[in-house]
Formats: C-alpha cells, structure tokens, sequence
C-alpha cells in the first residue's frame, strides 16, 4: 500500500489523498496505477509543474525508476518559480 497526496490543483480529479493497494515497485509503476484508479491522471502528471517526493525526499533526476515500497508516502509537488 503507498500513499499518495495531491496538491490543491489536482485534488478537484484526484481528491487530496489516494492509497494504492497494488503492489507496485517503481514511481513509473505507480503512475500507471493511479491513471487505472483516476483515467487521465497520467497525462496530468505527466506536467513538468510537478514533481514527485518519496517520503520527504524530492525527486529530480530518473523519477520514472525511482522504487518506491509498501508504506511510503508520495507527494506530488508543483513546481516553484519567481523572482
């Protein structure tokens, strides 16, 4: 089981937390996972305004091979920008 938290801009197709309950190894299969739990959900993350954490640790480079086990707790994060 992972869970996922989605920030407010995705919450309105997603809700603001989902738990996956199938077995999944990589952030790419979770992805996968949640596009079969919300269709269309992969073509909005797949979005370079966001980005993924893993328990607290954010993801910058291979995010797609990024294993993720039973337990941890995905964020997805939008991007920041300014100045």
């Amino acid at each position: 089981m992972v869970t996922v938290n989605f920030p407010a801009a995705l919450q309105p197709l997603s809700g603001a937390t989902l738990v996956v309950r199938e077995s999944v190894h990589t952030v790419g299969q979770l992805v996968k996972a949640l596009d079969r739990l919300v269709p269309g959900l992969a073509h909005e993350l797949d979005d370079p305004l966001y980005n993924f954490a893993v328990n607290d640790e954010l993801l910058l480079h291979n995010v797609d091979a990024r294993p993720v086990k039973d337990g941890d707790v995905i964020e997805i994060v939008p991007s920041m920008a300014g100045g």
